[in-house]
C-alpha cells in the first residue's frame, strides 16, 4: 500500500513583512489610531486598543512606531500633509477668489472630519499629546504658507490691502473649522445632513461671506 501523499507546505518566512503587507499593516494601524484619538483624549488611548481596532498586534505597533507617540505622530503628519500641500500650491499660484480654496479644504477634511477635534485638543489641553514643539511645528508649517498666500492675494488686488493677513488668517480658520465641530449634532439640532452637497454649499457660502459680507449694502 502506497504511503499517503502529503503536499509539501511552504515554510513561513521569518523576518520583516513583505513590502505590500507592511504597507497594509501600517496603514491599518494609522487609520485605527486616527479613529481612537478622535474619539478619546490622548491619555485615554492605549496601544492595545489601537492594535485591536486594526486587527493587528501590539508587537506591530512597536515594530513600526515604537510606542504610543509613534502612531499619533504618523497619523497627525499624514492627515495634515494634504493641507500643507494645498496651502503650498496656493502660495505658488494664488487664487482669484476663496471659492476653490474652501472647496479643496472641505474635500480634504471631509475624509476625516474628526481630525479638527484632534487638532483642537492638541492646541487647548495641557499635558496634551506629545511635546509642544511637535504640534507647533506642524501647525506652523500650515500657518506660515497660509499667511504668505493671503499676502500674495493682497498684492494681486484680490484682498483688501487694509486687511491684516494674520487677523484674516484667524478669521478664515474659524470659518473653515467651526462647521466640523458642529457636524456631529447638525442633523439633530439643525435638520442638516452633512453630506458632499452640504460641504460644497458651505464652501460657496463661506466664500460669499468673505468676499461680500452679510450686511445689505445701502
Amino acid at each position: 500500500m502506497n504511503a499517503q501523499f502529503k503536499p509539501e507546505t511552504a515554510k513561513k518566512k521569518r523576518g520583516r513583512p513583505t513590502t505590500k503587507s507592511a504597507r497594509n499593516v501600517r496603514e491599518n494601524l494609522i487609520a485605527a489610531a486616527r479613529a481612537c484619538f478622535i474619539e478619546k483624549n490622548y491619555q485615554q488611548v492605549t496601544t492595545r486598543e489601537i492594535a485591536a481596532r486594526a486587527n493587528s498586534t501590539m508587537a506591530m505597533i512597536h515594530y513600526y512606531f515604537g510606542n504610543k507617540e509613534g502612531p499619533f505622530q504618523a497619523m497627525f503628519v499624514e492627515t495634515f500633509e494634504p493641507l500643507r500641500q494645498m496651502t503650498k500650491q496656493g502660495v505658488e499660484n494664488p487664487p482669484e477668489s476663496f471659492a476653490e480654496f474652501f472647496k479643496q479644504y472641505y474635500a480634504i477634511m471631509t475624509e476625516h472630519p474628526g481630525f479638527v477635534v484632534v487638532i483642537l485638543k492638541c492646541m487647548l489641553f495641557e499635558n496634551g499629546p506629545l511635546e509642544e514643539s511637535f504640534i507647533h511645528q506642524h501647525l506652523r508649517e500650515k500657518a506660515e504658507p497660509m499667511e504668505k498666500l493671503l499676502t500674495k492675494m493682497q498684492e494681486k488686488g484680490v484682498i483688501n490691502p487694509d486687511m491684516d493677513p494674520k487677523m484674516l488668517h484667524i478669521s478664515i480658520i474659524s470659518l473653515m473649522n467651526m462647521p466640523f465641530l458642529m457636524e456631529p449634532n447638525m442633523e439633530a439640532t439643525m435638520n442638516i445632513t452633512p453630506d458632499k452637497d452640504f460641504w460644497d454649499k458651505m464652501a460657496e457660502h463661506q466664500c460669499m461671506l468673505l468676499e461680500q459680507g452679510c450686511l445689505k449694502k445701502a
